[in-house]
Formats: C-alpha cells, sequence, structure tokens
C-alpha cells in the first residue's frame, strides 16, 4: 500500500516567395500558379496525418481522430466537446500543446484533454487514482496520507528515505549495470525504451525531453504575457529570443548529455564521489550530430560557450547522486540519496521521481526578469548599459538559456529533497549594448545560422 501511495503521490508533475517572372501564355494550367504571375515554388508537403484519442476533463467520452495540425486537431476536437475557447493539453502531466513543432513530436495515438484555457487539469494518474479511492474504502486511507505530509512534512521525508534504504539494502542488485546494448539486457529496454539500442541513448533522449519541457514551458508562459499580446515590438523581442533558445539548445543537443554516462566530461561535485568510490576517469564518449548541429558544436566549442555545463551528472557505471535540497546550500545531500537508472527497469522507473531543481526559479523568477527587461528594452530605448555606457539594444539571452536549461541553475535532487518554495535569489539577466562580449558571441552564432540556410 505505501508502495503503491508513494508512487502516485510522487510522480512527477511536469507540471506545449519565390522570385517573380515574366509569363508569355496564359493556358488553364496557370490557374494554379499565383495570380501576380510569380512562377510557382516548390509546394510544401503537409505533415502526415497521425492518429490522436482526445477526451474530456471528466473522461466521460474518448474519440479517435486524425489530424496533422494543432488546427485541424482542434477542429475535429471542437466538434466532438464543442467549447468557445478550446484547448488541447497532454492527459498524462496536464502540458498544454500550443503549436505544430511540439504536436509532432509527440507519438500517434497520444491521448490529449480537451478544456477551456483556465482548466485545471486531472492527469491521467489523478483520475486514476481518484477513482480507485472512490471505490474502494480501503485507499482512502489516502487522504490520511495526505493530511499527514502536510502536517509532517519533515517527518514524512525522512520515513520515505528510511523506506527506500530499507528496500535498496534488500534488493540492490548491480551486476547488469555495465551492460549497454538492448540485446545484453533486454528487460531493461522493455515498456518504452524498446525503440534504443543502448542504455546510454535512452538515457540521453530522457535528459532531452526534460529540456524540451522547459522550453516549451518557457515559450508558453512569454507567449502568454500580456506584453507579448499587446506590444508588437516586445513579440518581436521575444520571438527572437525564443529562436536563439532554440539554436543554442541545437547546438548542445538539449544537454543530452546530463544523464549520458559515457560522457566524457563530468560535473565538479562527481570529484567529491569518486574520491569516496574510487572511480576512474570516463572512456570519451560522443553523439551523432547532423550539419547544422555540428557547425554550431563548432562554434559553441571554440568560443567555450557552454562547456562549462555540457557534462554528465554520473559516474562510468551510471550512479547518480542527489545534490541536496536548496536549504542545504550546497551539492550536498544529507540524506545521501543515490540511484543508478543503468541497472534495472525498476531503477529507471524510480528515476522519473528525481527532479533537475531550478535554483533560480523559471516561472516566479527567470521569467518575469526576462519579461520586464523586454519592457524596458522597447519602452525605454534610451537606456545605457550599465558596463559599457551604450545604448542597449538587447537582453542577455545567453544568461537566461544557461539559467533555464543548464546545469549553472539546475540541481538533480531526490522528490524528498526539492523544496518548492519561495526563494529569494535572482535571475543575473540584464540589458545588453553591442560592446558586450555576450551580445556579440549570440549575434555571432545567429549569423552562422543564417549563412547556413543560404548555403543549404
Amino acid at each position: 500500500m505505501l508502495n503503491y501511495i508513494r508512487d502516485t503521490i510522487m510522480a512527477p508533475s511536469t507540471r506545449s516567395s519565390g522570385n517573380s517572372a515574366k509569363t508569355n501564355n496564359s493556358s488553364s494550367k496557370q490557374r494554379a500558379t499565383k495570380e501576380d504571375g510569380s512562377s510557382s515554388s516548390k509546394e510544401i508537403q503537409p505533415a502526415p496525418m497521425r492518429g490522436y484519442k482526445i477526451t474530456d476533463n471528466e473522461r466521460s467520452r474518448k474519440y479517435g481522430i486524425g489530424a496533422n495540425s494543432l488546427e485541424v486537431l482542434l477542429t475535429k476536437a471542437n466538434n466532438k466537446f464543442p467549447r468557445q475557447d478550446l484547448h488541447i493539453y497532454l492527459a498524462s502531466d496536464g502540458f498544454e500543446v500550443s503549436d505544430d513543432e511540439y504536436l509532432n513530436s509527440l507519438p500517434a495515438q497520444t491521448l490529449f484533454i480537451v478544456a477551456g484555457p483556465d482548466a485545471v487539469i486531472t492527469t491521467d494518474a489523478d483520475f486514476e487514482f481518484e477513482k480507485m479511492r472512490q471505490q474502494s474504502p480501503l485507499l482512502k486511507v489516502a487522504d490520511i496520507f495526505y493530511d499527514f505530509i502536510e502536517q509532517h512534512p519533515e517527518k514524512f521525508r525522512r520515513m520515505i528515505s528510511d523506506y527506500e534504504h530499507q528496500k535498496q539494502r534488500l534488493v540492490l542488485d548491480n551486476s547488469k549495470a555495465h551492460l549497454s546494448l538492448k540485446d545484453e539486457h533486454v528487460e531493461w529496454f522493455e515498456g518504452g525504451e524498446e525503440r534504443f539500442h543502448s542504455k546510454e541513448e535512452a538515457m540521453a533522449v530522457r535528459a532531452q525531453t526534460r529540456v524540451r519541457g522547459y522550453y516549451y514551458k518557457a515559450k508558453e508562459e512569454l507567449t502568454r504575457n500580456p506584453l507579448y499580446r499587446k506590444n508588437p515590438k516586445a513579440r518581436q523581442v521575444i520571438n527572437s529570443v525564443l529562436e536563439q533558445f532554440h539554436y543554442l539548445l541545437i547546438g548542445c543537443d538539449y544537454f543530452s548529455m546530463m544523464f549520458n554516462r559515457k560522457c566524457e566530461q563530468k560535473h565538479d561535485f562527481l570529484q567529491q564521489q569518486r574520491q569516496q568510490t574510487g572511480d576512474e576517469e570516463p572512456d570519451a564518449g560522443s553523439l551523432p550530430s547532423k550539419r547544422l548541429r555540428q557547425l554550431i558544436k563548432e562554434y559553441t566549442k571554440q568560443h567555450s560557450i557552454l562547456d562549462d555545463w555540457s557534462v554528465s551528472l554520473c559516474t562510468d557505471l551510471g550512479d547518480f547522486y542527489c545534490q541536496g535540497a536548496y536549504s542545504d546550500n550546497g551539492n550536498s545531500c544529507s540524506l545521501q540519496h543515490t540511484i543508478n537508472p543503468y541497472a534495472s527497469r525498476e531503477n529507471l522507473i524510480l528515476f522519473q521521481v528525481w527532479n533537475l531543481d531550478h535554483q533560480i526559479e523559471l516561472s516566479r523568477t527567470i521569467l518575469p526578469a526576462m519579461v520586464a527587461n523586454v519592457e524596458e528594452l522597447v519602452t525605454k530605448p534610451q537606456l545605457k548599459c550599465s558596463f559599457h555606457n551604450k545604448r542597449v539594444v538587447d537582453i542577455s539571452v545567453l544568461e537566461y538559456f544557461l539559467e533555464i536549461f543548464s546545469l549553472k541553475n539546475l540541481k538533480l535532487v531526490h522528490v524528498v529533497c526539492h523544496e518548492k518554495v519561495q526563494r529569494s535569489n535572482r535571475s543575473n539577466g540584464r540589458l545588453l549594448c553591442p560592446d558586450c562580449h555576450e551580445y556579440r558571441i549570440v549575434q555571432e552564432l545567429m549569423d552562422l545560422q543564417g549563412a547556413n540556410k543560404t548555403t543549404s
């Protein structure tokens, strides 16, 4: 019972023209071309139709529908669940799907919830747990647990920690942790990782998924802000920032190396663990990349933009160590939480309750600071840079990028050490002038993108 309650209440919330040409003939075939006489450009092939499932927040009905864009999905969903202002959310975690890019990243048969813009989404886990709790009097004991957690949070944390330590002593088995390939450890890949060839590949994708989640969360909150909706100049700046975020993420492969044990570079805090356990230095690892990604990586490496934070959080064997609660003010966990998701399927599942904790909070601090800087930039164009006394032209994109996506501001913590409290630290983002080194670096990177588009 405790195991079920723990897994349920600790499920990670996550909580998205061509050139003109003269024409000499006017045949009927030209009706398909543009009326201004421009030559027909290459037709953009529509995305393929994919099957999805939709339901409402109460799960009263479910429908299977086909769609190849968010617009089509919204239209068909509105036919099934008519609403004046309908939005689409993931049933798994309640995240809103807000653009085609995110929609196309989701697998077919994904279940969506249709609801209003301000609805409190009941995720699948919440819905199933509530249904079972109502049907079985025994499960109403969960109410007691909730009350206990609210009244005695520290005691609950110690209780869960002690339980997990006892469980580790009883069933700890790292005999297969060193295995990497699918045919060597088949059961590790069952239930979601079947498409991967190695554990390292699967863990790299898990890291990318978490970082992508931060991108879409930032995008959603920034584009919903009244400043973005009402001020065209602010909208242009924010769209530019999001584009630069996107290219920087491509350059670092969405920080896939964070969970990849074969990454050569390790986080500094692991040095202490190596001294305690006697681990050896890792073998060099590599990540596959496309031409565009390689160009960006070469540039970022040349200027050492992301080197300090493009590191792995685990040892060569795959051991992860909790970096401690925010109040611990360091990289040491007083409860000594540790886990090796490479060892077993069970550990891989338990690793989901380990969170990347923003020390400077994303929604409460970083994004509001970004919006405030954008507002100053567009409404006070004569402001001067605090370092060079020259007129500001942009916000510190790179600093905000590191605070949102990188280990400069992220700590890996066990859910018990994830303190969701108001924090006093502030974002280091600011306004930049053309002489600021950070501004020049990011602008050169964007120029590289433009040159690549021209030659491709």
